[in-house]
């Protein structure tokens, strides 16, 4: 009876070592599988903003430009 206890424990230990160098290995795998996949995102355009100078000049406008990145 003893020997069956020592046995199982044994066998469960070995098991879980085994799990755990498995995920060890895995983990950076996945993530470096992860990391190198495309951004497939698409880009988001740029936004124009016309505005005049001061009130009293309405027929020149300044041109502000911003692109997101």
């Amino acid at each position: 009876m003893k020997k069956d206890a020592i046995s199982t424990g044994l066998f469960i230990a070995i098991g879980f070592l085994c799990v755990a160098i498995v995920i060890a290995v895995l983990i950076p795998v996945v993530r470096e599988v992860i990391d190198a996949t495309d951004d497939n995102k698409p880009d988001i355009p740029g936004v124009t903003l016309i505005q005049p100078l001061d009130s009293s000049q309405t027929a020149t406008a300044r041109i502000l430009t911003h692109t997101s990145v």
